[in-house]
């Protein structure tokens, strides 16, 4: 069990920082939840929770997967830029990169999908006499459900979903890659907190990416629903950093960060 380390300034300042933000990450999911509720049911809103948590699990598996794979040579080969700064650093490496959404993200994320589809004879009827309940008021349409849950109509919705598992976790690399150049760009340290930034960098490509392939593809692919993209938003950052907090109270971590 890591130790609480002795906090510097700074690091006094990054800890009240991610006290008010922990605050605030469960003030915004709290808000979020109250607004959709009012404005359509409760049960919208928990649609809406496993639509998103579905759509980005691949992007979660592959972050963190990334973590496990990576070591080796990096990416930007020690290259420092005009700025005096590394391009990416030692942590952004070549195995990180293509490892962590090919080994850990997109197998485990297909294996998820896999069962899905398979209990999808007993899932589908629930949601449908759920909806001629009239419990859901924005998703009150089973076709919502079948594209999140399994793709759409098997194989060729089925065939969708791996594509967009795919650019979704390959999405997520190339943002966190992204999230990296730039925080070398303000001179902020390897370990340091740059706050939001590294916890949206790799959603916000993600989603892009998807956008992209849409707008390419839509017969394959959904534009993704406005009501997802903000509620990732104000989830993505609220797991991070609620956990890291909860982590560093509870003896886990050395830092809330």
């Amino acid at each position: 069990m890591p130790k609480k380390k002795e906090l510097t300034n700074i690091e006094q300042k990054y800890k009240k920082t991610a006290v008010r933000l922990t605050f605030l990450c469960g003030c915004l999911i709290f808000f979020n939840f109250i607004l959709i509720s009012l404005i359509f049911t409760w049960s919208d809103w928990v649609a809406l929770l496993i639509f998103s948590l579905l759509f980005i699990v691949p992007a979660y598996l592959s972050n963190a997967g990334m973590v496990f794979t990576g070591g080796g040579k990096p990416i930007d080969g020690g290259k420092i830029l005009k700025d005096g700064r590394r391009l990416f650093g030692d942590h952004k490496t070549w195995n990180g990169l293509i490892k962590g959404p090919l080994y850990i993200g997109i197998p485990i994320t297909i294996g998820i999908f896999v069962l899905l589809l398979s209990l999808w004879q007993f899932i589908g009827p629930a949601f449908n006499l759920a909806i001629d309940a009239g419990l859901y008021k924005l998703y009150d349409n089973l076709t919502y459900y079948e594209y999140y849950f399994i793709g759409g109509p098997f194989p060729i919705g089925f065939l969708g979903l791996i594509i967009r598992i795919v650019v979704v976790s390959y999405g997520a690399a190339i943002g966190d890659l992204l999230g990296s150049c730039l925080k070398r760009r303000f001179d902020i340290e390897s370990g340091a907190p740059f706050w939001i930034v590294d916890q949206l960098d790799f959603l916000l490509v993600s989603i892009g990416f998807i956008i992209l392939l849409a707008l390419i593809a839509p017969e394959l692919i959904w534009l993704p629903d406005i009501n997802i993209i903000i509620f990732l938003m104000i989830l993505t950052p609220s797991i991070s950093i609620i956990g890291n907090n909860v982590a560093y109270y509870a003896g886990k971590k050395s830092v809330p960060w």
